[in-house]
């Protein structure tokens, strides 16, 4: 035996098993365990350490492992291993020091509540480094936390209301093939509400489905757990019976190319069942026979308006028999699956060739399917919670009367743009994942004619070169040098992004820059637009005044969700200027400590 305060080690064979039997905490007490080679890792939990590595043993899966962790604590109970045990799997999943977690996910997911679980949860830093000393774990937790792959993980423990809407989503797959009905699972819900991994949670537990054993509903103490784990048993009943065990066919379809890109790379470094080849653009949902397609970012879904590829779009729409001027992506969608899980925010429509809200509801009436509701209500991302998403909404609408003091976060409005967008650049130093985005007014003089390399050498070039975008006194920015994952790239952090760059993505801390093309009318009380302002071609053109108005505002509202801790805000226009100063507080030396 060795190890450290807090953890055992043991070799996993019955010689560790007959020491561990003489520790006090080796039977009848909570623990977690870790059983490892150099490449391999199994995580649990349990209260009889010693009956759970002896049953472990005799599992040809996992005997040939060689190593057992335990890690105890005399304050431990239940509900802190269950909580402990997920987050080890989350967090070493992503970790990579162990190229296989051997988890399988049996779905118990749901974040539970207990006595004094943010003390343990302060504890837990703790106990990663010193997995960390003992050779357990390679990175800290700061940095896997701000990796896409940690942000988008199927190991993602859910809240009580999103495991909830995963169960019944599953029910309603279960009932479209038993009924053998076309159905849509429509789920509404806000920026941050955590549509994306409710969607990855429920394609893991469709793909693992068949790995649910027959005893596992008795496991867990939570009504939603045991309500999922029937749900997934029922499925899976179904998948032997009446498909011979043949897995569901799904696509995962992303419209946006960026964002698409980055869950496709999370799949495929993720493993359990997930592969790269199962996320897929609109246009891809024609090339396979999918069973059930989920679409994130619904809202996103095209017409034939001011697109890039009109051959694309038209080529799909004839392959589906359709008139290419008179359909749209979602009715593709609709027609080449038998159930389609749809996640969708209507304020975050932000082209003009997205589906307006009554556009796409009209291709849902369209078909005769069984359409069941689903709504995600509670805030995930923002540490201000609903009561700053319902706010930015307010102030944008302009229907908010009274400056609100918005708990846990940081929303300053800076009178000087260049001082903003010098803070979050601090911010990104200290916390990373803290960038500034603006409005489209502004030309792209700089775009590049290829996507360039990760790295600075480009916008060093373009700075030498004394080549800009935008100016703000004797300071000059270049706007993102490519829209794909530019969160993420290094010359990020002295870019200035768009709303294109960063949907669907967080971002610790956010600047957002309202551009010279949205201002404020006082005798109006309104937000108004000056099309002259404003750049993106693509967007404005074929645009009346009230519809743009309609995709800025909502633009606009989308990227001041962004922010996990805070919000960094300057308008360009001083009425903007001073109706935000009514509603946000000024940025001082206090303020920014």
């Amino acid at each position: 035996m060795k190890g450290t305060d807090e953890i055992r080690t043991y070799s996993f064979d019955n010689d560790g098993l007959n020491e561990l039997k003489s520790f006090e905490y080796g039977k009848n007490w909570p623990v977690v365990y870790l059983i490892h080679n150099n490449k391999d890792l199994y995580i649990g939990e349990t209260t009889s350490a010693e009956v759970r590595m002896s049953q472990h043993l005799s599992n040809n899966e996992k005997n040939y492992l060689e190593e057992i962790a335990i890690v105890f604590d005399h304050k431990f109970n239940k509900s802190v291993i269950l909580d402990y045990e997920q987050r080890l799997i989350k967090y070493c999943s992503v970790d990579n020091r162990f190229q296989n977690i051997l988890n399988k996910n049996k779905g118990q997911q749901a974040i539970h509540d207990y006595y004094n679980r943010d003390e343990y949860r302060s504890d837990f830093e703790r106990l990663w480094n010193s997995l960390k000393s003992m050779g357990l774990a390679d990175h800290t937790l700061h940095k896997i936390e701000n990796e896409n792959i940690f942000k988008f993980s199927p190991y993602n423990c859910l809240t009580g209301e999103q495991n909830e809407v995963g169960t019944d989503i599953i029910m309603d797959i279960i009932n479209t093939f038993t009924n053998e009905k076309k159905g849509v699972s429509l789920v509404n819900g806000c920026a941050g509400t955590g549509k994306t991994v409710v969607a990855i949670s429920i394609i893991n537990s469709l793909m693992n489905t068949l790995d649910i054993e027959e005893d596992s509903v008795g496991e867990f103490d939570d009504d939603i757990d045991k309500q999922k784990i029937a749900a997934l048993k029922e499925l899976k009943d179904y998948i032997l019976k009446k498909r011979n065990g043949k897995p569901f066919k799904i696509g995962f379809v992303l419209p946006m190319p960026g964002f698409r890109r980055t869950i496709s790379n999370v799949f495929k470094q993720c493993g359990s069942g997930l592969v790269k080849n199962m996320v897929i653009g609109p246009c891809d949902v024609v090339k396979e026979d999918y069973d059930i397609i989920f679409v994130d970012e619904s809202h996103r879904l095209s017409k034939r308006k001011n697109l890039t590829g009109y051959k694309s779009f038209d080529d799909t729409s004839r392959q589906l028999g359709l008139d290419p001027n008179e359909t749209n992506q979602l009715e593709w969608v609709l027609k080449c699956a038998k159930h389609v899980v749809l996640f969708y925010d209507q304020y975050q429509a932000v082209k003009s060739s997205d589906l307006t809200a009554s556009e796409y509801q009209d291709t849902l009436n369209k078909y005769s399917v069984n359409l069941s509701h689903h709504e995600l209500k509670t805030q995930m991302r923002c540490k201000g919670g609903a009561p700053y998403i319902e706010y930015i909404k307010a102030i944008m609408n302009c229907t908010s009367t009274a400056f609100k003091t918005i708990e846990n976060y940081n929303f300053l409005l800076f009178d000087d743009p260049n001082k903003l967008i010098e803070e979050i650049r601090k911010k990104d130093d200290q916390y990373t994942l803290c960038k500034t985005v603006a409005g489209f007014s502004w030309d792209w003089k700089t775009k590049p004619s290829k996507k360039p390399k990760d790295d600075l050498d480009t916008y060093l070039s373009l700075v030498e070169k004394g080549e800009f975008d935008i100016s703000f006194g004797k300071q000059h920015y270049i706007w993102n040098l490519w829209n794909e994952d530019w969160i993420t790239r290094k010359d990020s952090h002295y870019t200035i992004g768009c709303i294109h760059t960063t949907q669907g993505y967080d971002m610790n801390y956010v600047g957002v820059i309202f551009g010279k093309e949205i201002d404020y009318d006082p005798s109006s009380n309104s937000i108004v637009i000056n099309l002259n302002e404003y750049k993106d071609k693509k967007v404005k053109a074929g645009m009346g005044e009230d519809e743009l108005k309609k995709l800025i505002i909502n633009t606009y509202t989308t990227i001041l969700a962004r922010g996990i801790k805070g919000c960094y805000v300057y308008a360009c226009n001083k009425n903007l200027q001073n109706y935000l100063r009514k509603f946000i507080a000024v940025a001082n030396d206090y303020t920014l400590k």
